[in-house]
């Protein structure tokens, strides 16, 4: 296991953008068929400008590490890249995504929310302001420009080192090492990828405390949820999460996956 926390004495495991990047090429280093795999971001998110134009809404995701001020933010579509779009074949890989503005943080074809009944419905993902409902084949086959791709592959040697440094494993030279996490995603395939967000993308989600321990509200209400009953469906799930936030907050959970869901299958880590 892997923790990269604000307060670490260990220049490694503090969550800035290098060490980040470093580390989600340690989460699925070494990984094969029937793996699973876990993730969870409890930080801050934000939004700026979309520079490529695939989202109606002109903004990207991002994720903020703690020296973004100077290094920059980490946007959703790089999130895309080094967690979908380089997991490999049969892993699956489940993300907790506790921060604002983390709808569609990992870009995945299919998005799911809780109605005010608790029942789990697709979004229309155009309407939603994201091109992804009639270009996720062209998203997983890796449909992006030169420019993003070279942008990418810069960022992923500088994290590369530190990804071997966690591990002992990896080229911790970088450069043409990124092409097997399969930069040119020519297979077309699904991703057994599952992310329960805190909120849609024109949201925030709320920083609270609970039993006088800071946590935010996504993490606290799906530890509640899993405490009280493990063996939950998806369905059951986002509507426990909605049920929690209603009356308190006003984000709304949703989940999006890397492959349609039925809504009664039970969710698992």
């Amino acid at each position: 296991m892997l923790m990269l926390t604000d307060d670490s004495t260990n220049p490694n495991q503090i969550p800035n953008l290098k060490n980040m990047l470093g580390g989600f090429q340690w989460l699925i280093s070494n990984t094969r068929a029937g793996d699973e795999l876990f993730l969870s971001y409890s930080g801050h998110g934000g939004q700026i400008k979309d520079d490529d134009g695939d989202r109606r809404s002109g903004l990207d995701c991002t994720l903020c590490p703690l020296d973004f001020a100077t290094a920059g933010q980490i946007r959703s579509d790089d999130v895309h890249k080094y967690l979908v779009g380089a997991l490999p074949q049969g892993v699956k890989l489940t993300v907790v995504m506790d921060c604002c503005h983390s709808g569609t943080m990992l870009e995945l074809p299919y998005t799911y929310r809780p109605d005010s009944n608790g029942k789990m419905s697709p979004i229309d993902l155009a309407k939603e302001g994201l091109k992804l409902a009639v270009e996720a084949k062209g998203l997983l086959q890796g449909g992006f420009s030169m420019n993003k791709v070279n942008d990418a592959k810069r960022l992923f040697a500088e994290a590369q080192g530190l990804a071997a440094a966690f591990t002992g494993v990896g080229d911790a030279n970088g450069g043409e090492e990124y092409k097997k996490e399969s930069f040119n995603e020519n297979s077309g395939a699904p991703k057994q990828v599952f992310c329960l967000s805190g909120c849609l993308d024109e949201q925030t989600s709320a920083d609270t405390s609970f039993n006088g321990q800071a946590s935010g509200a996504l993490t606290y209400a799906i530890l509640s949820a899993l405490k009280e009953n493990r063996h939950v469906s998806f369905e059951q799930l986002l509507a426990q999460l909605r049920g929690f936030m209603k009356g308190k907050f006003s984000q709304i959970p949703q989940l999006s996956c890397g492959v349609e869901v039925d809504p009664d299958s039970q969710f698992s880590f």
